[in-house]
């Protein structure tokens, strides 16, 4: 074609047309993966799994999902992350994983996949047969990849759904998406970009800061930047603040999801390996889980200030979210509050710092509700009431958090009653819907027995001793039922003709 850009199709179309042709030497790597599935659903009876063929009938993508998973899955579902950076293996295939955060800010995984291609239609097989497993229970967030096969197919199958961009998956993609461009930009270019969609507390900041730096670097007319700023609502900072993101939004927070296989899976991994990687990094995340649930139920944080309100949060809030409210407490002491309108019904505050009396935030009350909101919208956005609020709070007496401002997801009772009304992959006797419900109980609270009996020694006994004892009292149960059910039907038979029984 004489040159590049004369070419019929974009390089992601030449990626994925070569990683179709490599599917064909799929072979004993192909056959350890699907035994791997099976296996698991030999163990796991509620463990989901889903393949996909290409024409000639041969392996093209993977699902699976185990069921601690679908279970972590009912309980925070508000906020996931899909991430596609992950290549797997000679193959080059993508390792898509479904990922959210629990109740200790600890990355949990919601399934996960090995794709064939990164088309639309993959994407759309994909996200259907996940929401297949989780009982079509759609995210209230879905943050992807800036990808526009991924969004169309985001919008097909999660209509319901919020979809924002990954904003660290922006900032990793810009030195090949600006190309030669980004080699001859000053040094500083990239630490301006990021102060300049981080800091702007405003749009109009954002508008200005954007501006100027694309008249600075002279890049007007750059299609890839172009396009990020026609979509800025749905990634730049101030656009996004009002969007619940359960702390998955930040630079250091998205590292922290996407290290999940970290040190597990990476380039050099075959299919072969990647189960036994799988079963590894999970079995590493859960006992942090555990560690996370000791430290909150069996030891007691520090309290910093007289506050009641301090004391309230060390009862409800996990140890990690209480010391995250901790630092609002401590720095709200610090914060002058100033009346600035009062029509009756509400009030609003300037807040600011003593040494910085420039930086004001706005705080509008409702003492009567106990009804705040803050122009920093950090409950919105974190889920946790913002330093600005509790100095507010303090200046009006209100000494205790109200308790719409206490998320349960953030607190230590988030997995209680979690529902599990995912179809198990197993064949259930009484094949009624009542069937179905009651058996999914009896799993969840299996489930629930084995993550607390593994929170110490001592508890991990009594669990077992109680799920032994639980056990033998459940068979003789069914035994008599049996029985009785026998006995009923001996005395219920009679003959009436002989034709007739």
């Amino acid at each position: 074609y004489n040159s590049f850009g004369k070419l019929g199709f974009a390089a992601q179309n030449n990626v994925n047309f070569i990683r179709r042709g490599r599917l064909g030497n799929f072979g004993v790597d192909a056959q350890s993966l699907l035994a791997f599935v099976k296996v698991m659903q030999t163990s796991d009876p509620a463990f989901y799994y889903a393949i996909q063929v290409d024409d000639e009938d041969r392996l093209s993508s993977v699902f699976w999902v185990d069921t601690r998973s679908r279970i972590a899955y009912n309980c925070f579902s508000d906020v996931i992350s899909f991430d596609t950076t992950y290549q797997v293996n000679q193959y080059k295939m993508p390792f898509a994983p479904f990922i959210g955060v629990n109740h200790h800010r600890q990355s949990v995984l919601f399934g996960c996949a090995l794709l064939a291609d990164e088309t639309e239609s993959t994407f759309i097989w994909l996200f259907t047969t996940w929401l297949e497993a989780m009982s079509g229970r759609q995210p209230g967030l879905i943050m992807t990849d800036y990808d526009s096969a991924i969004s169309r197919a985001v919008e097909s199958v999660f209509p319901k759904s919020r979809h924002r961009y990954c904003k660290r998956h922006i900032l990793s993609k810009m030195p090949k998406e600006i190309g030669h461009v980004f080699s001859s930009l000053p040094k500083t270019f990239q630490v301006e970009f990021e102060k300049c969609i981080n800091n702007s507390e405003t749009p109009e900041e954002f508008e200005s800061a954007w501006q100027l730096l694309l008249d600075k670097c002279s890049l007007r007319g750059n299609e890839w930047l172009q396009s990020l700023y026609n979509d800025r609502k749905l990634w730049v900072s101030t656009y996004v603040r009002d969007t619940f993101f359960a702390g998955m939004y930040s630079i250091q927070s998205s590292k922290s999801v996407s290290s999940l296989f970290d040190g597990y899976v990476n380039a050099g991994t075959t299919l072969q390996d990647l189960a036994e990687q799988y079963e590894r990094a999970l079995d590493g995340r859960y006992e942090k889980e555990v560690r996370a649930e000791f430290e909150t139920f069996y030891t007691k944080p520090v309290l910093k200030t007289p506050l009641p309100m301090e004391k309230q949060a060390a009862e409800v809030y996990t140890r990690k979210l209480f010391l995250v409210f901790q630092d609002e407490i401590y720095e709200s002491l610090v914060l002058a509050v100033k009346s600035s309108l009062d029509d009756g019904l509400s009030k609003t505050f300037e807040v600011a710092r003593f040494d910085e009396e420039h930086k004001v935030y706005r705080v509008g009350i409702n003492i009567a509700d106990q009804i705040a909101s803050c122009s920093c919208k950090m409950f919105e956005f974190e889920g946790i009431l913002c330093r600005h609020v509790i100095a507010v709070f303090k200046a009006t007496n209100i000494f205790l958090l109200p308790q719409h401002y206490i998320l349960k997801r953030w607190t230590k009772n988030a997995k209680e009653e979690a529902k599990f009304d995912a179809l198990p992959s197993v064949e259930i006797h009484d094949n009624s819907r009542k069937g179905k419900k009651q058996y999914n109980l009896l799993y969840q609270e299996a489930i629930k027995c084995a993550e607390e009996g593994m929170a110490s020694d001592h508890s991990f006994n009594v669990a077992l001793n109680a799920l032994r004892e639980a056990r033998i009292k459940i068979v003789s149960a069914k035994n008599n039922a049996i029985n009785v059910q026998k006995l009923e039907t001996a005395s219920s038979t009679h003959y009436t003709d002989d034709k007739t029984t």
